[in-house]
């Protein structure tokens, strides 16, 4: 089951990452054992890598490739709730 949507950059993140190491495609696909082909069509965006290929990508190259809703709560700001007035009236509701 996937944890979220991928990133929109995710294999620039991943070719990035891969070079950062200095590992040639061929050493990422041995590392993980994959074909070193699927890398390199990872890596030009051709093909969106499956759930077992992601996690095994991101735990190699230290990334994370998916957007989780928890990402998205920082990205936005916070994601603190506050007590609406509405919250107030239904509460007293249900209390009665």
């Amino acid at each position: 089951m996937i944890e979220g949507e991928i990133v929109d950059d995710w294999s620039e993140r991943i070719r990035v990452a891969r070079e950062r190491k200095g590992w040639s495609t061929r050493d990422l696909a041995h590392g993980i054992k994959e074909r070193e082909v699927l890398i390199r069509k990872i890596e030009r965006g051709d093909l969106i890598p499956e759930d077992d290929v992601r996690r095994k990508l991101e735990n190699a190259l230290g990334i994370r490739l998916i957007d989780t809703p928890e990402d998205e709560t920082v990205s936005r700001g916070g994601g603190r709730m506050t007590t609406t007035i509405g919250d107030v009236i239904s509460f007293k509701k249900i209390r009665r």
